[in-house]
């Protein structure tokens, strides 16, 4: 008889747990579904919809670079000198275009003079380039803390944003709603 009762409470105190593992299961999906789905994979960019704030850069060619110039769809690119992400999204790029014009903006290192020059140089085939301080106000303008971040900007609104390419799979170009 100890051994029925025994096997009833081990019973019990297993139904329980396997109850509150449930619960839980429960509410970690209702949070996802209040939420859109799954939680972001990069909290360090902007999100769609935010709109870029006023800058101005001067590129290497010269001419300046302001939030003007993302009339359309512009893609950006953050990139800074000996970083390792950098790099490899940076050969990425330049071994696949993006289709959209591209404006690069280059945190430079002056420890490192000709990494600064040579990384400027890859991103030049793809489009407008500007070397940029540790803290100038264009990080600020696009919310930038993380390196390396690509944007894809419709008429200076965010439309998508990552960390690598496979974040653009969605991009569409198409305006987000502004946040």
């Amino acid at each position: 008889m100890t051994v029925l009762a025994t096997a009833v409470v081990l019973l019990a105190a297993v139904v329980a747990v396997h109850l509150l593992f449930t619960f839980g299961l429960v509410a970690r999906v209702r949070e996802l579904q209040e939420h859109g789905g799954a939680p972001a994979r990069h909290t360090s960019v902007p999100r769609p919809g935010t709109v870029v704030g006023p800058f101005s850069v001067t590129g290497v060619d010269g001419v300046p670079i302001s939030e003007a110039d993302l009339d359309g769809p512009v893609q950006v690119g953050f990139f800074q000198v000996g970083c390792g992400p950098c790099r490899m999204l940076s050969d990425a790029l330049v071994a696949a275009p993006p289709e959209a014009r591209f404006v690069s903006m280059v945190q430079g290192d002056p420890d490192a003079p000709e990494a600064t020059e040579r990384l400027v140089a890859k991103l030049g085939v793809l489009g407008r380039v500007a070397l940029i301080g540790v803290d100038d106000p264009v990080l600020s303008a696009f919310e930038i803390v993380a390196f390396p971040t690509l944007l894809h900007t419709h008429s200076g609104v965010v439309t998508a944003s990552g960390t690598r390419l496979d974040d653009f799979a969605q991009a569409t170009g198409a305006p987000a709603k502004v946040a």
